[in-house]
């Protein structure tokens, strides 16, 4: 197995974590207020992983690195707001999650090749295509509840 997979597997962990207890907080808590916790909580874990967490080995911080990294941690705001509101509205997990994080893994499998050189294969048009079923078997799921 690739070094990769397994920090990626961790993630995957890490974001149903996440998905379940921003569930939980969803119409608990307003939306913008929700989404605002959520990401000072991440940036105090990340503030300490920064300091105690494991080393990144030869990487050097540069201006388009920490410019992208501000225009990601945009998106997220955006993400995490939205998913508050869909969650809030009603949004099964199972639903909200698939739609924001497999089609946006599928939205980005398909824009990557034009930005950084990755192959788009008959492979990877395969997988994205099974995960748009798989945003649309999940996001169509009728509730059982009352």
């Amino acid at each position: 197995m690739q070094p990769w997979i397994v920090a990626a597997l961790g993630a995957g962990l890490f974001f149903a974590l996440h998905y379940v207890t921003l569930r939980a907080a969803s119409g608990r808590i307003a939306d913008a207020w929700g989404g605002l916790l959520v990401e000072l909580a991440a940036a105090v874990g990340l503030l300490v992983l920064a300091f105690v967490g494991p080393s990144s080995g030869n990487v050097v911080t540069t201006r388009a690195g920490v410019l992208w990294s501000c225009v990601s941690g945009l998106g997220i705001t955006g993400g995490v707001f939205l998913l508050f509101q869909s969650l809030r509205l009603g949004g099964p997990v199972a639903g909200t999650g698939t739609i924001a994080l497999g089609g946006g893994v599928a939205l980005a499998s398909i824009i990557s090749p034009m930005f950084f050189s990755e192959a788009l294969t008959t492979r990877r048009l395969i997988g994205v295509g099974l995960g748009l079923a798989a945003v649309v078997v999940l996001a169509t799921e009728r509730s059982s509840a009352p």
